[in-house]
Protein backbone atom coordinates (compact mmCIF):
# COMPACT_ATOMS: atom_id res chain seq x y z
CA UNK A 1 0.00 0.00 0.00
CA UNK A 2 1.46 3.14 -1.07
CA UNK A 3 1.89 6.00 1.31
CA UNK A 4 -0.96 8.02 -0.94
CA UNK A 5 -3.47 5.41 -0.39
CA UNK A 6 -2.85 4.79 3.19
CA UNK A 7 -3.52 8.72 3.81
CA UNK A 8 -7.04 8.83 2.25
CA UNK A 9 -7.87 5.85 4.29
CA UNK A 10 -7.12 8.00 7.33
CA UNK A 11 -10.18 9.81 9.05
CA UNK A 12 -9.33 12.99 9.93
CA UNK A 13 -11.25 15.39 12.65
CA UNK A 14 -11.54 17.51 9.37
CA UNK A 15 -13.93 15.44 8.19
CA UNK A 16 -16.99 15.85 11.07
CA UNK A 17 -17.40 19.86 9.90
CA UNK A 18 -16.86 19.12 5.91
CA UNK A 19 -19.55 19.93 4.18
CA UNK A 20 -20.69 16.77 2.32
CA UNK A 21 -20.40 18.01 -1.00
CA UNK A 22 -20.18 15.88 -3.82
CA UNK A 23 -17.01 15.69 -4.39
CA UNK A 24 -14.84 14.12 -7.32
CA UNK A 25 -13.76 10.61 -6.13
CA UNK A 26 -16.48 10.97 -3.74
CA UNK A 27 -18.97 8.38 -3.37
CA UNK A 28 -19.95 8.36 -6.68
CA UNK A 29 -23.83 8.19 -6.41
CA UNK A 30 -26.29 10.63 -7.26
CA UNK A 31 -27.71 13.00 -4.98
CA UNK A 32 -31.42 14.35 -4.22
CA UNK A 33 -30.53 17.17 -2.75
CA UNK A 34 -27.49 20.00 -3.21
CA UNK A 35 -26.39 21.44 0.24
CA UNK A 36 -28.13 25.04 -0.69
CA UNK A 37 -31.13 23.28 -1.71
CA UNK A 38 -31.82 21.65 2.02
CA UNK A 39 -31.46 22.07 5.70
CA UNK A 40 -31.98 19.18 8.36
CA UNK A 41 -33.53 19.79 11.44
CA UNK A 42 -33.38 17.12 15.02
CA UNK A 43 -35.23 18.18 17.85
CA UNK A 44 -33.61 16.87 20.71
CA UNK A 45 -36.49 16.35 23.24
CA UNK A 46 -39.14 14.49 20.61
CA UNK A 47 -36.13 13.26 18.64
CA UNK A 48 -38.13 14.43 15.92
CA UNK A 49 -36.11 15.19 12.66
CA UNK A 50 -36.81 17.00 9.61
CA UNK A 51 -35.24 17.61 6.12
CA UNK A 52 -36.65 20.68 5.04
CA UNK A 53 -36.30 21.48 1.15
CA UNK A 54 -37.55 23.61 -1.76
CA UNK A 55 -37.07 20.93 -4.77
CA UNK A 56 -40.32 18.95 -6.15
CA UNK A 57 -40.12 15.31 -5.37
CA UNK A 58 -41.79 12.54 -5.65
CA UNK A 59 -42.84 11.35 -1.93
CA UNK A 60 -44.42 8.42 -3.11
CA UNK A 61 -41.55 6.93 -4.74
CA UNK A 62 -40.09 7.28 -1.01
CA UNK A 63 -39.44 3.55 0.63
CA UNK A 64 -36.72 4.96 3.62
CA UNK A 65 -33.24 6.33 4.33
CA UNK A 66 -30.27 4.30 5.66
CA UNK A 67 -28.03 6.38 7.74
CA UNK A 68 -24.27 5.21 8.31
CA UNK A 69 -22.81 6.59 11.68
CA UNK A 70 -19.37 5.87 10.58
CA UNK A 71 -19.53 8.05 6.90
CA UNK A 72 -22.26 10.51 8.83
CA UNK A 73 -24.34 9.93 5.27
CA UNK A 74 -27.72 9.21 4.27
CA UNK A 75 -28.76 6.93 1.24
CA UNK A 76 -32.26 7.31 -0.06
CA UNK A 77 -33.73 4.04 -0.90
CA UNK A 78 -37.02 4.54 -3.68
CA UNK A 79 -39.54 1.54 -4.44
CA UNK A 80 -38.19 1.36 -7.61
CA UNK A 81 -34.92 0.21 -6.64
CA UNK A 82 -32.89 3.60 -7.00
CA UNK A 83 -30.73 4.54 -4.29
CA UNK A 84 -29.26 8.19 -4.06
CA UNK A 85 -27.23 10.07 -1.71
CA UNK A 86 -28.83 12.53 0.70
CA UNK A 87 -26.55 14.90 -0.73
CA UNK A 88 -24.52 16.15 2.80
CA UNK A 89 -23.09 14.54 5.27
CA UNK A 90 -24.69 14.83 8.62
CA UNK A 91 -23.04 17.80 11.04
CA UNK A 92 -21.23 16.87 14.27
CA UNK A 93 -23.67 19.13 16.21
CA UNK A 94 -27.01 17.05 15.08
CA UNK A 95 -25.56 13.37 15.14
CA UNK A 96 -26.45 12.54 18.66
CA UNK A 97 -29.89 13.42 17.43
CA UNK A 98 -30.10 12.32 14.21
CA UNK A 99 -28.79 8.97 14.94
CA UNK A 100 -31.74 8.09 17.17
CA UNK A 101 -34.52 8.85 14.87
CA UNK A 102 -36.33 5.83 13.48
CA UNK A 103 -38.02 8.21 10.81
CA UNK A 104 -37.62 11.65 8.88
CA UNK A 105 -40.15 14.45 8.10
CA UNK A 106 -39.28 15.48 4.56
CA UNK A 107 -40.94 18.77 4.38
CA UNK A 108 -41.31 20.99 1.21
CA UNK A 109 -41.53 24.49 1.82
CA UNK A 110 -41.61 27.64 0.03
CA UNK A 111 -41.27 31.58 1.92
CA UNK A 112 -40.73 29.44 4.91
CA UNK A 113 -43.92 28.17 4.77
CA UNK A 114 -45.12 24.19 4.74
CA UNK A 115 -46.48 23.08 1.16
CA UNK A 116 -46.31 19.41 1.34
CA UNK A 117 -44.19 16.73 3.11
CA UNK A 118 -44.33 13.16 4.11
CA UNK A 119 -43.24 11.04 6.66
CA UNK A 120 -40.00 8.35 5.59
CA UNK A 121 -38.86 5.38 7.81
CA UNK A 122 -34.98 6.18 8.80
CA UNK A 123 -32.69 2.28 9.45
CA UNK A 124 -28.78 2.72 11.08
CA UNK A 125 -26.66 0.84 9.28
CA UNK A 126 -24.72 -1.46 11.93
CA UNK A 127 -27.58 -1.09 14.31
CA UNK A 128 -29.94 -3.24 15.79
CA UNK A 129 -32.66 -2.04 18.26
CA UNK A 130 -32.57 -5.78 19.77
CA UNK A 131 -29.39 -5.26 20.97
CA UNK A 132 -30.31 -2.10 22.56
CA UNK A 133 -32.94 -3.01 24.38
CA UNK A 134 -31.27 -5.43 26.50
Amino acid sequence: MSDNEETKDKKSVKDAFSSGKPKAGGRGMAVLFTEDEMDIYCEKLSKETYIFHGKEIEYKQLDYLIYDPDKYTVDVHFKDGRVLDLGVKIQWMIRPYFSKAEEVQIVRTKNGEAIDGTFVPMHHKGWDKNKEKN
